[in-house]
């Protein structure tokens, strides 16, 4: 392990390799795969609980990755001028880079909160290659990612802001801000919607969602025949409130203010993470049993 690499509580580290002499400080319960390679000029942090997959390359000079940040294989953080003072990442908390994503740090990039950049996802700060002399395109630029943002197999060209709650089209360019809320696809990237996201429930509309959700994850998930499910999985919706008690154990998953209080069983983990997979995230982890906020 290299000198200038501080660990937190319960990580596991695989076949890593550190190569700058930055400052390295990875947090609690953090999983790092084979074959990774760290090369950080000055310093990088890793949030608590996150997962760095295999074959991952980091290389920067300012690196700030939040917690239970996800990534898949065979990703890249850097590229050219990434140790360059006009290079810096920060990315936000409750991530996703799918495999084979990377993020080029010619300039500085930021991304929030409970960001997906699916499979294939490539963000670039600059594009250049023939002579600019000649009158070749050159640009270089930042590139911001607001909170709540999914960007499946996208590319995401230098100078461009994408607003929250915004959806980017598989396959899309993304070549021109996007505002907020709206969905946007093509290349180049085009919004199509606007100021459709996020739409706010009502008590029937949620009630219609969660019933059709736990009749999924009974049947596919659980391996229960649909007319056994309310004789096996143990599910209480309180009144007109957006909240479930989930299990034996009576767990409460608060839907409208995303807490969870109470024990953590297997049954209740399985559900937590399905309401992952479909974007619903708590802010909670286990500890000793029991659910704890972060």
């Amino acid at each position: 392990m290299s000198e200038n690499m501080k660990t937190g509580r319960n990580c596991k580290i695989g076949n890593l390799k550190v190569v700058g002499k930055g400052t390295i400080i990875i947090g609690d319960d953090v999983t790092i795969g084979d074959n990774v390679v760290f090369n950080i000029s000055e310093r990088m942090v890793i949030g608590d609980r996150s997962i760095i997959g295999d074959f991952f390359e980091i290389s920067g000079r300012y690196i700030v990755i939040g917690k239970e940040f996800w990534s898949g294989k065979h990703c890249q953080i850097g590229g050219g001028s990434c140790f360059e003072k006009c290079s810096s990442l920060v990315i936000g908390d409750q991530c996703h880079l799918g495999n084979y994503g990377s993020i080029n740090t010619a300039r500085a990039i930021k991304i929030g909160d409970e960001v997906g950049l699916g499979e294939g996802t490539k963000i670039y700060a600059h594009g250049a290659y023939l002579n600019f002399l000649e009158g070749f395109p050159v640009e270089f630029g930042p590139v911001t990612i607001e909170d709540r943002v999914w960007c499946p197999n996208a590319m995401i060209m230098p100078n461009v802001t994408i607003g929250h709650d915004t959806v980017v089209g598989a396959g899309a360019i993304v070549t021109k801000n996007i505002p907020s809320g709206c969905l946007a696809v093509g290349i180049p990237a085009k919004v199509i919607k606007e100021n459709c996201y996020p739409k706010i429930m009502t008590y029937g509309e949620f009630k219609c969602a969660m019933d059709a959700f736990i009749v999924d994850f009974c049947v596919n998930i659980l391996d229960i025949e649909p007319w056994r499910i309310k004789d096996v999985f143990k599910v209480i919706m309180e009144g007109q409130s957006k909240r479930i008690f989930v299990d034996e154990c009576m767990t409460l998953f608060d839907f409208e203010n995303k807490k969870i209080d109470g024990r953590a069983t297997e049954m209740t983990e399985k559900f937590r993470n399905e309401l992952r997979r479909r974007g619903v995230r708590f802010r909670y982890y286990v500890k000793d049993g029991v659910y704890v906020a972060w």
